[in-house]
């Protein structure tokens, strides 16, 4: 490796490398801002049930996109989550295992349904979750794995579904990042037994803000709506009008409901680009497969590796950095490759095991699950993962809606992370 004087590195007053913005999006189509204005002219904004056509157009090809018999439309990525742990009755008392490294819905969820989160440790290169590690995380409560697919990377469902299956435990997928990704043929969100994702307008399935849970499970589906949509009171005929519903459970009916129903807006900008998903899914891998290329006899960055038969989306690309000076880690790299223009970040500030308000002895602004961590005995601030932690400290994303191909973009972006590494001396003094 070649390491020159650094004159040149932007954050030492040179020039920077990558002079691009990032592109717009997501980019809806004439044809839907017309649907939109519509919807709001002439209603109905409130979508309750398939009864609305926009939530049964929805809810049909997404259920068909992840190969399940259902489709829950919801509020959020979270509202989407917490709503498949519902169904599923996943509550007080039990314990879910899931990842440290991941954005806080994947815990959180489980913490506003008045279940303990245990943590199992995740592979370093890809932040995933480490199937060799469930079985260190199994308790005598554990009822499910929720599993997150970061940055649009699957996860090893194939080890996870065999260790759930020899446990009894349910299984949720967070795919809120990875809406199209597959492993071993089969798309993301069809292996668990419930799943939530996002359509929030950075995800591959981009709108303004919203969720989805899909189910190959009926039951799931209808207890999820009883406590986490409206069923139906009244004039307002909601989810209990829908063709199927268990007639056992219109006794449970009643508004003490968490208020994920679906944003009728929202659903009709996602429509608008589920035809486009998987041309620009193939975009995001082309441009990835390139800058990986452009930076494969770099010493400093290193790029996770997928089997044969995973694909990821790519929502963002994540890869190491490599400690070849005692006094550069990540952050001076970083540092180095934002200043160059690169939008670059650490995504994963820490573990979430380690967020001050998964102590036991939290005294900040009270939350709902501090009596919940007392009460389990454990203090998950303290547990020791050093799969997570390394990657928490060595991790490095790129936000990629980089939809179309543009193979001199990526060239440049490659050439501000060579010049870094070709200066990596000269970052000594930046600490």
């Amino acid at each position: 490796m070649v390491m020159s004087s650094g004159n040149d590195l932007a954050i030492l007053g040179g020039p920077s490398a990558f002079s691009r913005r990032q592109p717009r999006y997501p980019e809806f189509s004439p044809e839907a801002l017309r649907r939109l204005c519509a919807v709001l002219a002439d209603g109905p904004t409130q979508g309750l049930s398939k009864g609305h056509p926009i939530v049964a157009e929805f809810e049909g090809r997404l259920a068909e996109l992840h190969q399940v018999s259902h489709c829950l439309a919801a509020a959020s990525g979270h509202g989407a989550l917490q709503s498949a742990l519902i169904g599923l009755e996943i509550t007080e008392g039990d314990e879910v295992i899931t990842s440290p490294y991941s954005w806080g819905a994947s815990v959180s969820c489980i913490l506003h349904n008045g279940a303990m989160p245990v943590f199992c440790d995740v592979l370093p290169d890809t932040g995933l979750i480490d199937p060799a590690a469930l079985e260190g995380a199994l308790t005598s409560r554990a009822r499910a794995i929720m599993v997150p697919h970061l940055y649009g990377q699957p996860a090893d469902m194939t080890a996870i579904m065999k260790f759930a299956e020899a446990h009894d435990l349910r299984v949720v997928e967070d795919g809120s990042q990875a809406h199209g990704a597959r492993h071993a043929g089969r798309p993301v969100g069809s292996f668990g037994h419930a799943s939530g994702f996002s359509i929030n307008g950075v995800k591959p399935l981009a709108s303004a803000e919203g969720g989805y849970l899909v189910t190959r499970l009926e039951e799931v589906y209808w207890k999820a709506t009883i406590s986490c949509q409206h069923a139906g009171r009244g004039e307002l005929i909601g989810r209990a009008s829908e063709p199927g519903f268990p007639d056992e459970l219109r006794g449970h009916i009643d508004s003490l409901v968490y208020t994920y129903r679906p944003n009728v807006p929202s659903l009709v900008l996602a429509l608008d680009r589920l035809p486009h998903l998987n041309e620009e899914n193939d975009a995001r891998r082309a441009n990835a497969g390139l800058l990986r290329r452009l930076l494969e006899d770099s010493e400093l960055f290193s790029f996770p590796r997928y089997a044969d038969e995973d694909h990821p989306v790519f929502h963002m690309v994540t890869l190491n950095v490599r400690r070849l000076l005692p006094e550069v880690g990540r952050d001076e790299v970083l540092r180095a490759l934002q200043a160059e223009g690169v939008p670059a970040v650490a995504y994963v500030e820490r573990g979430l095991h380690q967020s001050p308000r998964m102590s036991p002895d939290w005294s900040g602004p009270k939350v709902m699950w501090t009596g919940t961590i007392r009460r389990s005995g454990q203090d998950p601030t303290r547990l020791p993962l050093p799969g997570c932690e390394e990657k928490v400290a060595t991790s490095i994303e790129i936000p990629w809606n980089y939809v179309h191909r543009d193979d001199d973009l990526i060239a440049e972006m490659a050439g501000a992370f060579r010049k870094v590494e070709a200066n990596l001396a000269a970052l000594t003094g930046l600490r």
